[in-house]
């Protein structure tokens, strides 16, 4: 029981984290960074720096390609959400937009390279472990079920439901196995 009360509060410290990320982003568009896509990736950055709560670990420019790219690019995000470099500028919510789950995976597998592991790791180290042991766990995690919790909130009410509970359930699993190897005295995670 102690343990799975250690891995709901691991989850729990994870899934605000990567939602803070994905308020303050609020959309993207596209890898090819031609002079349409560089626009809208600039006015996504420019909207995450905009929220004062968004830690200066996550790369915004890092996490505005990586959404836009998400997405589709600048094209397609303009036809299938009505989203542009100006209505992100003028405030459109594109929390609304929904993606496949493939495009999902590809977009979180992108953002998690942003910075958002070091900012995990810091919040979990302000919350009684070193930050050594709080990396040495972020990395023996199952990033899979990492990456599934942030692609989650890009995808429909069912997908997200189908891929939010095994990434749960893949994380508790791994959550034991990263504790042993990372030799983390498990009550420092009770918090």
């Amino acid at each position: 029981q102690g343990g799975l009360q250690m891995n709901k509060n691991l989850i729990s410290l994870i899934g605000p984290l990567f939602a803070l990320t994905l308020l303050a982003s609020a959309c993207g568009d596209s890898g090819q960074a031609g002079s349409q896509d560089q626009e809208v990736i600039d006015a996504v950055a420019a909207q995450i720096r905009s929220d004062d709560d968004m830690p200066v670990e996550v790369d915004a420019n890092c996490v505005a390609s990586a959404m836009v790219a998400g997405m589709g690019g600048a094209q397609a995000m303009e036809e299938n959400y009505g989203l542009t470099a100006e209505t992100i500028a003028d405030g459109q919510d594109p929390d609304d937009v929904e993606l496949s789950v493939d495009a999902a995976r590809g977009l979180a597998d992108e953002a998690l390279e942003c910075g958002l592991n070091s900012l995990i790791v810091g919040e979990m180290a302000g919350d009684g472990i070193s930050a050594e042991d709080a990396s040495c766990l972020i990395d023996n995690l199952d990033q899979d079920a990492l990456r599934d919790l942030f692609a989650a909130e890009f995808v429909g009410a069912s997908d997200a439901d189908r891929i939010g509970e095994a990434a749960e359930e893949a994380m508790f699993a791994s959550v034991f196995s990263a504790i042993t190897e990372c030799a983390i005295d498990p009550t420092a995670l009770d918090g």
